[in-house]
Parts: structure tokens; sequence; C-alpha cells
């Protein structure tokens, strides 16, 4: 039988938190400031007190995500940068962007409705090249795009250099989430050719 490798994929982690009214409750009394697309709070959510228990839950999380699924050494230890949340009415999104800055990013969805827009990673590594274009059904190997709907307690995560975006909110309904950063903090590996991986 034939052999499929995987080679080079980018590990995106998709798992749950749930949200509970307490904490979902605190981040709706929170001050919102509208930017071009949508509205935010300050940059620094996860460290008011009322959000010790989620900003643990989150940093155990990235931590399984760091060591179980990338194998980083334990020895580099994850320390929060930023977090804030994000407030899309009907029509607001998020632009393709990356995370600067950081080397682990994510979102917790807090409140979502099957109309409030998919999430969508985008890659510029085509198939075969940039220069040619196929006709083809679409499959993990040949699409520059990947969506997917969010919902309640989703959490996602994923390294920060990834190119992602979120599709325009159709619904009534305000679609909330958190988004974080995450840097790591240990003795870096220096003066080192690519370490090579035997299949």
């Amino acid at each position: 039988m034939d052999k499929v490798i995987l080679l080079f994929s980018t590990p995106l982690q998709q798992t749950k938190l749930s949200v509970s009214q307490s904490v979902l409750q605190f981040i709706k009394s929170q001050k919102f400031k509208r930017h071009s697309n949508g509205y935010m709070t300050h940059e620094s959510i996860l460290e008011c007190p009322e959000m010790k228990f989620v900003k643990d839950s989150i940093t155990n999380k990235v931590k399984s995500y760091l060591y179980d699924t990338c194998c980083i050494s334990n020895t580099m230890i994850p320390e929060l940068v930023t977090s804030w949340v994000n407030l899309h009415r009907k029509d607001d999104f998020a632009h393709i962007h990356t995370h600067a800055n950081s080397i682990v990013s994510g979102v917790w969805y807090l409140s979502t409705t099957e109309n409030s827009g998919n999430v969508l990673v985008h890659t510029d590594n085509k198939l075969f090249g940039n220069v040619l274009d196929f006709p083809r059904k679409d499959n993990l190997f040949n699409s520059n795009d990947c969506a997917f709907l969010p919902q309640n307690g989703d959490l996602i995560l994923f390294p920060s250099n990834l190119k992602h975006s979120v599709a325009p909110n159709k619904s009534d309904k305000e679609r909330l989430s958190l988004a974080f950063n995450y840097m790591l903090r240990g003795d870096l590996i220096s003066g080192l050719p690519g370490n090579i991986v035997k299949l």
C-alpha cells in the first residue's frame, strides 16, 4: 500500500475550555474600544484577578501544545505577553494577520452562533509552486485556505506566525473571543544546524 507522509505540517490544536457565566459576565462588563473592524478590550484581560483560573487553564493548554504536540523541551517556559477580548457585531470581521513578538497564539471562543463567521487559516505555500493553478478537488495538500466554524468554548492554539482571519459576523448577536500571545523563556540552541527527522 502506498504511504503518504505529511511533511513540515503546521500544528493547529483545537480543544475545549468551558465558558462559565461569571467569566462571561465579567468580560461583558469590560470597556471595549472601537477599531477599524470591531471592538477590543485592553491588552491584559487575563491578568485580572477575576480571570486567574482561565489564565491558568489556558497556560496549561499552551504547555501541552508545546511539550506534547510540538515536542519542545519543557525547559522552555511559556509566559503570557498580551491578552484581549474581541467583540464583533454584525458585519465586523478580522482581516488576515499574524501575531508579532510571540511564539504561540490562541483564541478562546466565548459567544458564537452558526452565522457568526468562520475562522480562516491561510498559507502562501502553494502545491507545485506559486506559478500555476490547476482544476482540483480541494484538500489539505492543495488548498491555500482552511475554514472551520468555532463553537462556544473552543480553544484554538497555533504558531504566532500563522496567517489567519475571521469572516464577517452575519448574525445579529455579538461574537466574543479572547485572544492571547505567549513567548518562551529559557535557553535557546545557537550555532547548530537544523534537526533531521528520520522517516
